[in-house]
């Protein structure tokens, strides 16, 4: 037996399990009362009856608020949860959008207090988070400690956006599962609020050459790789990388500074004269739960 009192959800995974309604929406709720409303009227003579389409609406509207079942998708965390527990499993989840996420956390953080810093004139000093807090019903690791802020206690959390096309508007709203992450921090560490800061880092050389590694195999053929000028698709993967390069640098210097070996197709003058460095006030995009 599993005793399942004593688990402990992590930050990450709470958005799962606060999704979809128990039992009936407002919406749903709402259309049962109209409808209850209509027959007792029609009862007394004050209105019309409900159709039998209607009347199926009512019965199936009050099986659904009796049953109250789960949603869908908080059913199948838990179901992954219990599997998990019961068979000393650990079902991690891994991508090139989480890889970046976890190489470049550093790199976000840097970034972000000298943004707070230089572009919002807000002397910052972050202090990077090694501690796992915990209370009765949740777990999380924040990747910043939270700090005392015009009385309050501020926390912090950097996301490091893919490229440009997944980096956030300043008007858009925090996505779910960043927000229900932001609330359970704050309950673990008693912060009064959170902000999570989208930040455009570079990528790392291993990320960056595992873009480009794609069309090095996806452009080879009977002549081998097409890394040599005397290769017929030697112009077509220069030109990918260079589409790599654009695509997963934001600051030039900083990836030369970081990664001086790397070969880049693109110059440090052709990349400034075409404008592709993006400055450091466009790069981080701040939400407040």
């Amino acid at each position: 037996m599993i005793d399942f009192s004593k688990y402990k959800f992590r930050a990450s995974q709470c958005h799962l399990l606060m999704v979809g309604n128990i039992g009936l929406t407002e919406k749903e709720s709402e259309r049962l009362k109209h409808l209850v409303d209509r027959k007792m009227d029609a009862v007394i003579g004050e209105g019309k009856a409900l159709t039998s389409n209607m009347d199926n609406e009512v019965k199936e509207l009050r099986i659904k608020l009796k049953l109250k079942e789960l949603p869908k998708t908080m059913k199948s965390e838990l179901r992954k949860i219990w599997r998990s527990e019961r068979h000393k499993r650990n079902f991690s989840f891994t991508n090139k959008y989480v890889q970046k996420g976890l190489t470049q956390e550093d790199e976000a953080i840097s970034m972000y207090m000298l943004y707070r810093n230089k572009v919002e004139g807000v002397l910052t000093l972050f202090t990077k988070n090694e501690e796992l807090f915990e209370n009765d019903w949740f777990t999380g690791h924040p990747d910043i400690l939270p700090m005392e802020i015009d009385k309050k206690m501020v926390g912090f959390d950097t996301k490091c956006s893919w490229d440009l096309d997944t980096f956030p508007f300043h008007e858009d709203k925090l996505i779910a599962t960043y927000e229900w992450q932001n609330q359970v921090y704050m309950d673990l560490t008693n912060a009064n609020e959170w902000i999570t800061a989208a930040c455009l880092v570079n990528t790392s050389e291993h990320g960056l050459n595992n873009e480009k590694l794609k069309w090095l195999y996806a452009l080879q053929n009977k002549d081998g790789n097409p890394d040599t000028e005397d290769h017929p698709n030697y112009d077509s993967y220069i030109k990918k990388c260079r589409e790599c390069e654009i695509k997963m640098i934001f600051d030039y210097d900083r990836f030369v500074e970081l990664y001086p070996y790397h070969d880049l197709e693109i110059s440090r003058e052709e990349w400034f004269g075409e404008g592709y460095n993006i400055p450091l006030a466009e790069k981080v995009v701040e939400k407040t739960s």
